[in-house]
């Protein structure tokens, strides 16, 4: 029988519109049974006012009330730029330090903890051994609790182009072997596509702008994908390259440590999305901390103060921004996880709370060609949400406070007044699951 959770007098952040819902009634409900996919579903986000949650109240139904404190719902957190299998510091040569088997592991531990941080979708930019593939296939079919997952298979690279030294990569020459990169990981279910366009800090050989694909290489991975109805992904370092991407069909620019306010216009113009990562250049203490060699430290630091500015002119141009990070979804970083300081620092840049938060969820949905399923709080769409303590569309650091997070309806913790569930737990008891890369496996 279907059961409904009632959440009244608590505030409604539904991604939908600009203001919040002060005085609102949530209501969602999970129906008990093992058809895949599951129908559970939210019923209701809306004003308390004229709705009669008494008459929609059954027997064995959960009501909680909140008019206690100050509670808000808002969707589940997204980070759209993710690698599980991160670890630090990166080597200057190619090796499986893990094997395909052990780095599973590790993916799957680190997408727990990202879900324990109200991670609720996560697209991840770049597994190998098609482990991305198999997680999302374990999470739709229920097999594990785990966020969902929007994969693309290996990063696609120039031979000798960045992260060529990292075991995520393939490396290709022309525009047909790009081609035929692209047609074999959408072959294998890829949600979208990514190439390595620019250089960046993890090679002490490469400017952070240096461009590394050819435009026929690019154009036609563009025109592969879109013919299959797919996005293309690039990391991209600086102004010049961007604004060939944008010309070649590229949607979403990772990273942009420089952009001009021409290119920015441009982005704007396409409908392209940005996804700054400004957590990158912004963690020295954590990259310090992992033993990262002085050259990609330096080379962050020195991209840090052009990267802000950039990316505050993709703000001032109207840029749709999404949130991911290049770190751990729950990486411990400046007194909170990755995925929130990321949201701290789009605020810190010129983003207004509201839409810092937007970025982070109905922006990043869309990114994810999941909009129609998550990302926002209306009847019918699947309950993935969190609920903080305080009010973080006009405070955003409030997101540190986070009580209650849930993922298709199914509670994975919660801390708030009359339900209290402690934290999804798949280790010994005693061990915490907030290591992040801090953690040596």
């Amino acid at each position: 029988m279907p059961k409904k959770t009632f959440m009244l007098h608590v505030r409604i952040v539904d991604g939908v519109h600009d203001r919040a819902i002060e005085d609102g009634a949530f209501v969602i409900q999970r129906v008990h049974t093992d058809k895949i996919p599951i129908e559970d579903h939210i019923v209701y986000a809306g004003p308390m006012a004229g709705y009669d949650w008494q008459a929609q109240k059954s027997e064995g139904d959960v009501v909680l009330d909140l008019s206690g404190g100050t509670y808000t719902v808002m969707p589940g957190l997204f980070n759209v730029h993710a690698h599980l299998d991160l670890r630090h510091p990166y080597k200057p040569y190619r090796f499986d330090e893990f094997g395909t088997a052990y780095r599973t592991m590790i993916i799957y531990r680190r997408a727990v903890e990202a879900l324990n941080a109200g991670v609720t979708t996560i697209r991840s930019t770049g597994l190998p051994d098609e482990i991305d593939y198999a997680v999302k296939k374990a999470a739709e079919n229920g097999l594990l609790q785990l966020p969902r997952m929007v994969v693309c298979g290996r990063l696609n690279i120039a031979v000798g182009g960045h992260a060529w030294n990292n075991y995520i990569s393939q490396q290709f020459n022309g525009a047909e072997e790009f081609r035929m990169a692209a047609r074999s990981e959408l072959a294998r279910g890829a949600d979208f596509i990514k190439i390595g366009l620019t250089g960046g800090a993890a090679s002490a050989h490469e400017g952070m702008a240096d461009k590394q694909m050819t435009d026929e290489e690019i154009l036609a991975v563009t025109q592969t994908a879109h013919n299959a109805g797919k996005k293309v992904a690039a990391h991209l370092g600086g102004d010049r390259a961007i604004q060939d991407a944008v010309r070649l069909g590229v949607d979403s620019v990772e990273h942009a440590y420089t952009l001009s306010e021409s290119t920015a216009r441009a982005l704007k113009e396409a409908g392209a999305y940005l996804v700054p990562t400004l957590s990158v250049t912004n963690c020295s203490d954590y990259l310090r901390g992992h033993g990262s060699p002085d050259f990609q430290v330096r080379k962050l630091e020195e991209a840090a103060a052009e990267h802000r500015r950039s990316i505050a002119r993709a703000v001032q141009a109207g840029v749709k921004i999404c949130v991911g990070t290049d770190l751990l979804p729950s990486d411990p970083i400046d007194g909170t996880v990755a995925t929130i300081r990321e949201v701290e620092l789009l605020n810190q840049v010129g983003l207004p709370p509201m839409e810092a938060l937007k970025a982070a969820t109905v922006n990043s949905a869309e990114l994810c060609d999941v909009d129609h399923i998550t990302g926002t709080l209306e009847p019918g769409k699947a309950g993935d949400f969190i609920v903080v303590e305080g009010k973080p569309d006009c405070s955003v650091s409030d997101l540190r406070n986070i009580r209650q997070v849930v993922r298709s309806c199914r509670l994975v913790w919660s801390d708030l007044p009359g339900l209290k569930l402690r934290r999804m737990q798949v280790t010994p008891d005693g061990m915490e699951m907030d290591g992040g890369t801090y953690r040596k496996w």
